[in-house]
């Protein structure tokens, strides 16, 4: 991660408003946080985060807890788990629609990166494994990262794939498992 100077910030407080609630909440969250994170050099992810999500120790240290990402999602799979962020696909997808890094007054969710770290896993119970007639996952995707081939369980390009889950939403038998693996 490249150094962040004085010309980064004046440049990002040109890009977005900072209110006074919010400044107070930066500052004061800062020093419970510092305090917190003295000894972390360096934090791999450990649970999805939602699209935006800047590396996991800055995240950590940005993350005000606000809760704003949560309300801002329209497909509600943006819950709080130990007082951060996570993304769950258990009901729905991610629409990718970029709202929770909108809202977000710490600049946490800022980054261009919009993976969240969850890939599909295809069970055996796959109708196109046993029929080799479904397609239903390969269509749904908009990255276009699920190859189908036939009489054979989907195969999943990990460079394409953001996490989004609207393969397991599409989905009609339910054979399709969202399972972390954050490599960014």
């Amino acid at each position: 991660m490249p150094d962040r100077d004085e010309r980064y910030y004046r440049a990002y407080l040109q890009h977005h408003s900072v209110s006074r609630r919010g400044l107070f909440r930066g500052i004061f969250s800062g020093f419970k946080k510092a305090s917190e994170n003295e000894q972390i050099k360096e934090l791999y992810r450990e649970s999805p985060r939602p699209p935006g999500a800047v590396e996991e120790a800055l995240f950590v240290q940005l993350c005000q807890s606000c809760d704003l990402c949560k309300s801002a999602c329209p497909e509600h799979v943006i819950e709080i788990s130990q007082s951060r962020p996570v993304i769950n696909l258990d009901y729905n997808h991610c629409s990718q629609c970029a709202l929770c890094s909108d809202i977000c007054p710490s600049g946490a969710l800022a980054s261009e990166n919009k993976d969240i770290g969850l890939r599909p896993f295809f069970q055996k119970n796959c109708i196109n494994s046993i029929s080799g007639n479904c397609q239903t996952c390969a269509d749904s995707c908009p990255q276009q990262a699920i190859t189908v081939q036939q009489k054979k369980r989907p195969e999943v390009d990990n460079n394409r794939c953001d996490g989004c889950g609207r393969c397991r939403s599409a989905c009609y038998i339910g054979s399709i498992e969202m399972q972390f693996k954050y490599s960014g």
